[in-house]
């Protein structure tokens, strides 16, 4: 294979006219759903205008990619399917040239990939691409109850939707990070103001939904919980405890309130990933009826943590 070209020259954003034909590349040739895309970006929440394509010498496409804005600073990647090496080097071209102007334009500070546990091939190429492998995401989902009873109340436990302030919020989120199993390396990638305006912009936020811990009156957790009415499904967005109290059934407590909140709502399901390495949330999601749907691989390039 001869040496690629250098990286900006053929890859660029792509032209109102060549949309559905990128579209196509990225989705598998749907021709059906590239047009709904194209009809109507806003309402499947993409930005039509961080489409991207690489070209080869004679001027064929032979890579696609997508960043769709998400609130609090961050974006997900989508690219086309990576068919060989050829196709492999070519992505890993477009996908710096993209992520570098879009991190550069400063709107985004973080950008997202899923990919296929298995496919050593995409992994590799958004890996070359600058992007850390952070976890493998365990996405797990079970049917939302229907008349639920409150948990049974815990002495010195408090749960409470009332707001505290940002800087307490910020501060307990925090305290959930410390050595923590899920997803341990993703906090460091993004500034805490963020990642708390990414949950309260995600979905349709309630606060009423999203419940503090007190213990003894100190902070102790906190489980963020979205509705997503489109998907017919509500999230766990974020779900954590500080270190101090880990593994005392505090975090049964609060899930099984979370849950409780959860079932006032009509939404079918309930919906929420964690880091497969992470056993103590993984038991405790299936004892609560979980069961896992998904598996995917997390990698994110951030600006706050530059490529080497």
């Amino acid at each position: 294979m001869s040496e690629s070209p250098p990286p900006d020259a053929l890859s660029q954003p792509v032209q109102p006219e060549e949309r559905l034909r990128v579209l196509e590349k990225i989705l598998g040739k749907r021709l059906a759903q590239s047009s709904r895309l194209l009809a109507a970006p806003r309402r499947e929440g993409l930005s039509l205008r961080d489409l991207w394509q690489r070209v080869d010498q004679r001027g064929y496409m032979v890579a696609a990619g997508l960043l769709s804005s998400n609130p609090g600073k961050t974006a997900s990647l989508t690219l086309s399917p990576i068919q060989n090496r050829e196709h492999a080097a070519h992505t890993v071209a477009l996908v710096k040239t993209m992520t570098r102007h879009a991190l550069e334009v400063g709107n985004i500070d973080l950008i997202q990939y899923l990919a296929e546990p298995h496919d050593d091939l995409e992994i590799s190429v958004l890996q070359q691409a600058g992007f850390l492998n952070l976890a493998t995401l365990v996405s797990m989902e079970r049917a939302n109850a229907r008349n639920p009873k409150p948990p049974p109340t815990k002495e010195g436990v408090v749960l409470s939707s009332n707001p505290i302030d940002q800087d307490a919020m910020l501060a307990l989120f925090k305290a959930t990070y410390e050595n923590s199993l899920d997803c341990p390396g993703l906090a460091a990638l993004r500034h805490e103001k963020d990642i708390l305006d990414g949950y309260r912009r995600g979905g349709n936020f309630d606060p009423q939904l999203w419940t503090v811990m007190q213990i003894n009156g100190v902070n102790a957790g906190v489980s963020v919980v979205n509705r997503t009415p489109a998907a017919d499904c509500i999230e766990v967005a974020y779900f954590g405890l500080a270190q101090f109290a880990r593994g005392k059934g505090f975090g049964a407590h609060l899930l099984d309130h979370a849950l409780f909140l959860a079932a006032k709502h009509c939404e079918r399901s309930i919906v929420l990933a964690v880091d497969e390495r992470n056993s103590p949330a993984l038991r405790l999601y299936v004892s609560r009826g979980f069961r896992v749907m998904t598996r995917r691989v997390a990698l994110a390039l951030s600006s706050l943590k530059p490529s080497t």
